[in-house]
């Protein structure tokens, strides 16, 4: 059944409280119910995630080791541990795992970072390797370190920047390269890319901005067609105002 859209002003602090309760993780927060995660971000009640399990994303990493007790171990990086670790254990073909049937030892789970970005994880997880060698453990990892897991994970910043440069417009970079499109948009790096070609803080500006998006029928063709005026709009949450039967989340959002 569709879920009836909420009257204006109802989720309140408390409200979203409530609701921020029911989950573990602010991507499933956010997943079931946007209209309450945007409004804690928007008016920073930022404490109504602190119950909520920490976890990495596209862009971030954090190195783990298993220790297992006949001095054997796996360093690995992840941007979800606990679901990493169930996959250890699912998996048959895991080194983790292999090891933990062969031998019946259970090993030790050791986080090594808190989460950073892919780069740096990257580092961090051959100078973690190279350290339990010197120290005369035996490696079970069959793959070379330095692998980060998801495809998605190629748009750090310098790839999305490398792919921008080829294009003058957004538009073109959203239709060629949808993926690079979508970091650049989620990470905050689009308006570097493609510096505004209008005044500084033109389309800052609700009535500028309705007016413009009265030229097109949907969300998607306001951002093809207007970038600058859209990038506003869905900043300072306009874009519900203006396209009021658009209930799905914000567009690559």
């Amino acid at each position: 059944m569709k879920k009836s859209k909420k009257p204006n002003g109802y989720w309140t602090y408390e409200k979203c409280k409530e609701e921020a309760l029911k989950y573990k993780y602010r991507s499933e927060f956010d997943k079931n119910n946007c209209c309450a995660y945007r409004r804690v971000l928007k008016n920073k009640w930022l404490e109504l995630f602190d119950h909520m399990e920490r976890i990495g994303n596209k862009v971030k990493r954090l190195i783990y080791v298993y220790e297992f007790s006949d001095n054997n171990c796996y360093i690995g990086l992840t941007g979800n541990i606990n679901r990493r670790h169930i996959d250890h254990f699912d998996d048959k073909t895991s080194s983790v795992n292999k090891h933990y049937i062969k031998t019946g030892i259970k090993p030790k789970l050791y986080i090594k970072t808190d989460y950073v970005s892919v780069e740096e994880a990257i580092l961090l997880e051959e100078k973690t390797l190279n350290e339990y060698k010197e120290n005369a453990w035996i490696i079970l990892n069959q793959v070379k370190t330095g692998g980060i897991g998801s495809n998605d994970v190629k748009w750090t910043k310098e790839a999305c920047k490398k792919e921008a440069l080829k294009y003058n417009k957004v538009s073109y970079f959203m239709r060629k390269v949808s993926g690079a499109y979508k970091a650049a948009v989620k990470y905050g790096w689009l308006d570097e890319f493609f510096p505004k070609t209008s005044k500084n803080g033109y389309w800052n500006n609700k009535e500028l901005c309705k007016e413009e998006a009265k030229k097109y029928k949907n969300r998607s063709e306001f951002c093809y067609g207007s970038w600058a005026a859209y990038n506003y709009s869905n900043t300072n949450n306009w874009l519900d105002d203006f396209y009021p039967k658009y209930y799905r989340k914000k567009l690559f959002i």
